[in-house]
């Protein structure tokens, strides 16, 4: 995909002006063993508070732009032994690191999170002119800044998000709750903040707690609200990332989220119009906010591909081809829109032996409330024959609820006619976040645990063309067919695997379960090998050596070149875990992560008009690390959010870029490409469903159950 000449591609980065970086200082923790982010971060936000001056936790040091002395420090962290004594016990001292040198990586830091908040009050008030009103909600903007290094230069992306702010504060809401454990789950926005996260715990009423948040938090403006509050309002704590806190239910909004609509009788429709930013106006968003940022004299001007064309690279220049390869060893385009067309002409790519003399037996279970899907059935009959198979329709089942009992009673006498596949029909649409008792995740739970594929059918989307061609898609590979490859193999893989880990935190006390870690194989033209699951519980976020070794068994990967695809951050000791065992199988792992949220995004621009940018287009911030923009929306609205690729020696990251690239050409559960590689893609759901117990009697197999 390349960048018209017409057009000049831009990111929301902007390099740090070397003239804004004060002389710095650094101070070293000497720690047990807690978790150095978290005190250091805790700490300079105290010192900032306490003795003036900017604190920033960066690269493992204290760094300030105003020398302090040690004992002025200690005095600060003695106090704080006394209020948080869970958080700062393991801190024995502070002190000065006369030998430091100050990197990029600190310099971005430092204006990111040090002298931008500066600026907080006036950008906050930029952004509160920009709400929408959506009646008993408003859209609200929120900018947030992340620090970078580009090409060995400080940089520092500055980004808009919306999100959904229920009128009736958190307090309100609360008060017409006939139980307060309904707050669980709900997202909330700190009022005096940009702070917003999950509330996981009620705590309890403020008279038992008043004395102890008060010493807490340093800022005025929340102080002034637990003393005003009454004593027996509610205290609940916040989730947000892997920190919590405590707030009186006064000083929190409702953040209304796509699955609570319906909860708070908000239209959908209302809120993704204002959610989602088009790529004109979310760059006009952000252009104030730039601005007040450039006068401070902090940033320049964003990086664009008329002044540092080298670090804009098109998929072309990388060697991407969107190709695919179907039966009789024909190569077309890939394209959505013709697809179905190119399989008929051209055939699949791997018919399953076991229907070159029979057909494919397909059972139903109806539990929808109108009429039958006869007609739905008919057209996928045409479409599957049109493909080269016949089909059979072998039964039909009907439940007027969607309880367990009744789908278990459908789906036992279904299973006795020996069907290839069970077509389900549901009333009305999916669900976001559906709960163990939905009726998606009975049926899956049902007939993934018996090893029989399932392809669910919504009511709403019966007489849509495109549901249908992804149900045919959907049906051909979940009995076994491959339809197609990737036009040509990865010239520097033989396998290519996707890991993750599911897990999940308890719904009604703080803290986290450990789930199981999952690897999904594929050979290097895209065919799916098999998949692996470590059924064991996990300590942690971090996958154990031997987990990992038994994810990646020496008959199959010795001697083997293997791209690695992670969702998300490797953990802990994960990578050397990895090259460990590679190592000693006689194995290359090239290690990807792939991460999918927190990236700035890109913008194409002609004359004034700003919108999309080609999908394949990449911002490259070293030769290992990238934005890519892998699939753009499916609508012109929209502005795609990019990967962050980060690769590790000797893969570089255009390499990494174009076995992501390539590999979300390869999906066979719908027409349109996803964001993210097969290798990967559907991680949450199938996250989703193994925590629920959903995943098939055999820990290992060839036919992709999450599909």
């Amino acid at each position: 995909m390349n960048i018209p000449q017409s057009q000049q591609v831009f990111v929301e980065v902007f390099p740090v002006q070397a003239s804004s970086i004060p002389k710095l200082f650094a101070y070293r923790l000497e720690l047990g063993r807690a978790d150095a982010s978290t005190v250091g971060g805790k700490l300079a936000y105290r010192l900032r508070r306490t003795l003036g001056g900017h604190w920033v936790w960066t690269s493992g040091r204290l760094v300030a732009d105003t020398q302090k002395g040690v004992a002025a420090i200690m005095k600060v962290v003695s106090a704080l032994w006394s209020e948080q004594p869970d958080i700062f016990k393991d801190l024995r001292r502070v002190v000065e690191d006369p030998d430091w040198r100050s990197t990029p990586q600190v310099n971005a830091d430092f204006v990111a999170r040090g002298l931008i908040p500066d600026l907080e009050p006036k950008l906050r008030s930029l952004l509160a002119e920009k709400r929408q009103d959506l009646g008993d909600a408003f859209v609200d903007r929120v900018y947030d800044t992340r620090s970078w290094v580009v090409q060995g230069r400080p940089a520092v992306s500055i980004s808009i998000s919306s999100r959904l702010i229920h009128k009736q504060d958190l307090k309100t809401y609360a008060s017409s709750l006939t139980s307060l454990d309904d707050l669980l789950g709900l997202w909330a926005a700190d009022k005096t903040s940009s702070l917003k996260g999950e509330i996981v715990e009620i705590i309890g009423p403020l008279r038992e707690h008043r004395e102890r948040l008060l010493a807490l938090t340093q800022r005025e403006e929340m102080q002034g609200i637990i003393q005003k509050t009454p004593d027996d309002e509610t205290v609940v704590r916040l989730l947000s990332g892997h920190n919590e806190y405590e707030y009186v239910v006064s000083a929190l909004r409702i953040i209304v989220r796509m699955e609570d609509l319906r909860r708070f009788r908000l239209s959908s429709q209302q809120a993704l119009k204002g959610l989602r930013s088009e790529p004109g106006v979310r760059s006009n968003l952000i252009k104030p906010i730039s601005d007040l940022v450039k006068d401070a004299g902090l940033v320049s001007n964003a990086f664009n591909s008329a002044q540092s064309p080298g670090v804009f690279v098109p998929g072309s220049a990388i060697g991407f081809k969107p190709e695919l390869r179907f039966g009789n060893n024909q190569k077309r385009s890939a394209n959505e829109r013709t697809l179905l067309r190119d399989l008929r002409d051209c055939g699949l790519f791997c018919k399953s032996s076991k229907f070159s003399g029979r057909a494919i037996r397909i059972a139903v279970l109806n539990a929808m409330q109108r009429a039958n899907a006869a007609d739905f059935l008919s057209r996928l009959r045409q479409e599957i024959v049109s493909l080269g198979f016949q089909v059979d329709f072998i039964g039909e089942q009907r439940v007027q609820t969607g309880t367990r009992v009744d789908m278990e009673i459908a789906i036992n006498n279904l299973s006795q006619l020996t069907p290839d596949v069970i077509v389900a029909f549901f009333p009305g649409q999916p669900i976001e976040e559906e709960d163990e008792s939905g009726i998606y995740n009975v049926f899956k739970s049902l007939t993934v645990s018996r090893g029989i594929p399932g392809q669910v059918v919504y009511d709403l989307t019966l007489d849509k063309q495109y549901a249908l061609a992804n149900i045919v898609l959907g049906v051909l590979s979940k009995v076994g067919n491959v339809p197609f490859v990737l036009g040509e193999p990865l010239p520097y893989a033989d396998l290519v695997v996707g890991i993750d880990i599911a897990r999940e935190r308890k719904r009604r006390l703080a803290g986290s379960i450990n789930a199981t870690a999952i690897a999904r194989i594929y050979f290097t033209n895209g065919e799916f090998l098999r998949y692996v699951i470590h059924d064991a519980p996990l300590e942690g976020e971090t996958v154990p050596d031997g987990v990992l070794q038994s994810l990646f068994p020496v008959n199959e990967f010795k001697d083997k070149r293997v791209v690695i695809h992670r969702d998300g951050y490797f953990r802990g000791g994960e990578k050397q875990a990895l090259r460990n065992w590679a190592q000693r199988i006689g194995g290359t792992f090239h290690l990807v992560e792939v991460i999918k949220t927190g990236t700035p995004r890109l913008y194409a621009s002609s004359g004034s008009f700003i919108g999309q940018p080609p999908k394949g287009t990449a911002f490259k911030l070293s030769d290992t690390e990238a934005f890519l923009v892998s699939t753009l929306p499916p609508f012109t609205n929209a502005t795609p959010q990019p990967l962050h690729v980060r690769s590790d020696p000797p893969l570089k990251v255009e390499q990494a870029i174009h076995s992501i690239l390539s590999l979300t050409l390869l999906h066979y559960g719908s027409l349109r490409l996803p964001r993210l590689p097969v290798t990967i893609h559907y991680s949450d759901r199938i996250a989703y469903m193994a925590l629920r117990g959903i995943k098939p009697r055999e820990l290992e197999g060839n036919v992709p159950f999450w599909l």
